[in-house]
């Protein structure tokens, strides 16, 4: 019965220590792992943020080469027709978009909805006035319409989507 005893003493006592160190290395690789995936958002970190940055000087980029002010003075000839200007434009804006279409993978989901919908409602708007004027007249008369209603829009689209990527830019630093 003694030697029993003292082997259940034993036993026992092997099995807390192997129990204790079982414990303390699962611990040991836990804190491990979370290092680990601490550095790797560092690391990850330090390579997006210069490409993040790089999206919203695209995307901002894009946001005032399509304003019309822009636009316009870019693309107008003395000899092209207020239908030659509103189609140019038209092709113009739906370039830009689809050279800076790749950007949404390293924006929000809320601004890159901002920038399709900046670039929806200035389409809607250069379609708008396009309708207004005959398409065989002078471009200066088409351009002379969008720049004057334009300057009335108390917030544009375009305007709007710059104000809420600057803001998200700043919430970066």
């Amino acid at each position: 019965m003694d030697i029993f005893l003292e082997i259940v003493k034993i036993s026992v006592s092997g099995i807390l220590v192997l129990l204790c160190s079982y414990l303390m290395l699962k611990q040991i690789v836990r804190n491990d792992e979370k290092r680990m995936r601490h550095q790797t958002r560092i690391e990850n970190g330090k390579l997006m943020t210069p490409l993040k940055l790089t999206a919203y000087e695209r995307l901002s980029l894009f946001l005032e080469r399509i304003k019309p002010e822009s636009m316009i003075i870019r693309i107008q000839t003395p000899t092209m027709t207020a239908g030659q200007l509103h189609d140019i434009y038209i092709m113009q804006v739906r370039e830009e978009f689809e050279h800076n279409i790749s950007q949404q993978i390293y924006v929000s989901e809320d601004l890159w909805r901002y920038i399709v919908s900046s670039k929806e409602g200035l389409l809607q708007f250069i379609n708008t006035c396009s309708s207004k004027v005959p398409h065989n007249v002078p471009a200066i008369e088409l351009s002379r319409l969008i720049l004057e209603t334009y300057s009335q829009v108390e917030t544009s689209p375009v305007d709007m989507a710059l104000q809420f990527l600057n803001s998200e830019v700043k919430r970066l630093s």
